[in-house]
């Protein structure tokens, strides 16, 4: 029995017919399990965070996170604090869809995620990267609206276990993730220390001395009094911390106290301005140098401990 070739044709078209539509189905159901997909339970193999605020087209605010040995950092050198990353770790490992938003309100919950809505971008070691938006928390306030790229499909998302929604735990807000830290530095470590008063000269000095454990001279030649000396390095015990972050707009037309700047025989130098509060009498600004985008609020009484004058090292023991 002959078959013809038009038979031959029609049945390789049929079978190709048939693998498309069972292939297209399975991108179909692999795509739609991607859309509803926020989980990502192999947190321990996650290297880089990203979280990007975005209001509209425009980036409101952002930071990123790096895994290294020691910890997590903030960017390349601000060390974060471990509580909020354990808690996004744990969201990230275990939050779930509780129900896809409503045909009815998918329009609204779309529109709000495109004018306000946070990115999040997950790095993994293989290179791998995850990408999905959070919005606000859903009317019941126990859930979180969430989008994956590509999809027009937003899910409410929770975390089984917690009541309460997500969106805060996803905020690129800096003074949330870092501990506001002016300096790290033990005395032991400082080669020296320069204080310099603006508009007060006779105030300034520089301490400084030629090897570690050394005795500590004044660069102007003078011996200190050596009990005033171990009384100010007191104040070098690690980290020193700031009250709050705030604005460098807070600096808009104030003119700096003093400028203090530490070397270390470690090779790390540490460089802040201290400015007048001006609706505060109980509180300065720091501006830093070595980390220039952060300005800080502190109390006059810890920011005190640092600023000796010239007249306090030179000061004999009673």
């Amino acid at each position: 029995m002959r078959v013809s070739w038009a038979s031959i044709g029609l049945l390789v078209v049929l079978l190709l017919a048939i693998g498309v539509v069972i292939w297209g189905s399975r991108i179909a159901a692999r795509r739609a399990e991607e859309e509803k997909r926020f989980s990502f339970p192999d947190t321990g193999a996650i290297v880089e965070i990203y979280l990007i605020e975005r209001h509209g087209d425009t980036i409101f605010r952002q930071i990123a996170l790096h895994r290294t040995k020691a910890g997590w950092l903030i960017g390349d050198t601000l060390e974060a604090f471990i509580q909020p990353v354990q808690t996004l770790l744990k969201t990230l490992a275990g939050q779930i869809p509780r129900a896809p938003v409503a045909q009815s309100a998918i329009r609204n919950v779309l529109s709000f995620l495109r004018e306000r809505r946070i990115e999040v971008v997950l790095r993994f070691q293989d290179g791998r990267e995850e990408r999905f938006f959070v919005g606000g928390p859903t009317p019941d306030q126990r859930a979180t609206y969430m989008l994956r790229p590509g999809s027009d499909q937003p899910y409410e998302v929770f975390l089984p276990g917690f009541e309460g929604y997500l969106t805060s735990r996803y905020y690129p807000d800096l003074g949330a993730w870092q501990a506001n830290q002016i300096f790290s530095a033990r005395a032991a470590d400082l080669q020296a220390v320069q204080i310099d008063y603006h508009g007060e000269p006779e105030k300034s000095w520089r301490l400084e001395r030629s090897q570690p454990g050394g005795n500590w001279r004044l660069a102007s030649g003078e011996s200190p009094d050596s009990f005033s000396v171990a009384e100010y390095l007191m104040a070098f015990g690690g980290p020193f911390y700031a009250d709050e972050l705030s604005s460098a707009d807070s600096l808009i037309d104030l003119l700096p106290l003093a400028e203090v700047q530490l070397f270390t025989w470690s090779g790390k130098k540490y460089h802040w301005s201290v400015y007048p509060h001006p609706t505060s009498s109980l509180h300065y600004y720091v501006r830093l140098w070595h980390s220039p985008y952060f300005v800080f609020v502190i109390s006059r009484h810890a920011m005190d401990r640092l600023l000796y004058s010239r007249a306090q090292l030179m000061k004999k023991a009673i």
